[in-house]
């Protein structure tokens, strides 16, 4: 495991709180959360951020940016593509974190790989979700408020500590 300092901690730790809650509180919404959610991913990240590196404003543009980007290939692949849905999210997840990595090569982080990486933790956090919600979408919900509720906080909780691990690494200085 690569090392991490106590501040790299506390941002992981304040990184994925802020990210869960945000996704947590966008959940009960349906498509009202699913519209306003990249706002409110980007303010909670953004609070994240902001101890932790100074560019933490264009990061939150960035996430505003790169989720509605995404949310809107993602309805457009829904609706005519085939592919399976984990290549779907995969692809969406690339989408999301292109405007990440302009401000990353902005300030000369190491960025070359973010999509990928973003990519490939959204691909690990959303593969056993995103069924449940296009098929809820579709057909009609079958869960209960409470259930939605806990199945996009695991959601959370999973692709925000992996992503919070991961940008400890990108934004290290050199």
């Amino acid at each position: 495991m690569l090392h991490l300092t106590s501040s790299d901690w506390q941002f992981c730790l304040r990184w994925t709180v802020a990210t869960t809650v945000a996704i947590a509180l966008c959940n009960p919404l349906g498509a009202i959360g699913l519209f306003s959610g990249p706002v409110i991913l980007a303010i909670a990240q953004s609070w994240a951020m902001h101890p932790h590196w100074p560019h933490y404003r264009w990061w939150g543009l960035a996430t505003i940016i790169g989720s509605y980007c995404a949310i809107f290939t993602l309805v457009a692949l829904v609706l005519w593509s085939r592919w399976p849905v984990f290549v779907m999210v995969f692809v969406c997840g690339a989408i999301a974190a292109l405007p990440h990595m302009l401000v990353l090569r902005h300030y000369r982080q190491p960025w070359r790989w973010w999509p990928w990486i973003n990519a490939a933790i959204l691909t690990l956090s959303l593969f056993w979700f995103m069924p449940n919600v296009i098929n809820a979408a579709i057909y009609g919900n079958s869960r209960g408020m409470g259930e939605w509720l806990a199945l996009a906080t695991l959601t959370g909780l999973i692709g925000s500590s992996l992503k919070g691990f991961a940008l400890t690494q990108v934004l290290r200085s050199r």
